[in-house]
């Protein structure tokens, strides 16, 4: 029987400088406070210009706050010493997202349409960039992908991308091709205040069931 590697038990494939350099690119507003869902060792946060000597830089010209999940413990401590702030474990248990103006992510190839939907739900009003199995679009087979593809078509866009896991660079190589997700989601003002008065109303429902029954009693 042979040992499991980690990094195939967690999928982990490190983003190559030049992918991740591109993804980045994808971002049409200034970014002010970032997350990267599966960091692992911060390969996504390297290429950016506020990264110098193996930190992350914060000063009078960037107030920029990068923040990870990373779901291997044994990484955290690195991560730490970078400059990132580790916010959770599990990804697919963080319950909030309104804190941030960007999400950028390369997630287990497996699950990744499983994630982009999650960083979709839980974002209040920002920018996601996402790296996937490109046949996680192309074949649209499940609900998940079906849904994933309506949202590329109506707040973003897509760019396929061969070759990107077989450079020199690249960590751990791969054949599979990949799709850069962009998305932008914006706040719904009109959605918010119906949901609030939606909400006051069952609150006066309550209050008049309430009122009535104390009524009844005396």
């Amino acid at each position: 029987m042979f040992d499991s590697n980690p990094a195939d038990d967690l999928q982990f494939y490190p983003t190559p400088p030049d992918l991740a350099r591109k993804m980045w690119g994808k971002f049409q507003n200034d970014v002010e406070r970032v997350l990267e869902p599966s960091c692992g060792n911060a390969d996504l946060l390297k290429v950016c210009k506020h990264f110098e000597r193996g930190s992350w830089r914060r000063d009078r010209d960037n107030d920029t706050i990068f923040e990870a999940c990373e779901i291997d413990l044994t990484r955290h401590a690195h991560l730490k010493e970078m400059g990132v702030r580790v916010v959770g474990h599990d990804f697919m248990k963080l319950s909030f997202g309104s804190p941030y103006s960007h999400i950028i992510m390369n997630p287990p190839f497996a699950q990744g349409v499983r994630h982009v939907l999650h960083a979709w739900n839980i974002l209040w009003d920002g920018e996601i960039v996402a790296l996937v199995n490109a046949e996680s679009i192309r074949n649209p087979h499940t609900s998940e992908r079906q849904f994933l593809g309506r949202l590329l078509a109506q707040h973003g866009s897509v760019e396929f991308v061969q070759g990107a896991f077989t450079t020199p660079e690249t960590q751990r190589k791969t054949e599979v091709e990949c799709a850069i997700l962009y998305l932008r989601k914006r706040a719904d003002a009109s959605a918010m205040f119906t949901e609030i008065l939606e909400s006051l109303k069952e609150d006066q429902v309550d209050t008049d069931r309430i009122a009535d029954q104390y009524e009844q009693q005396y």
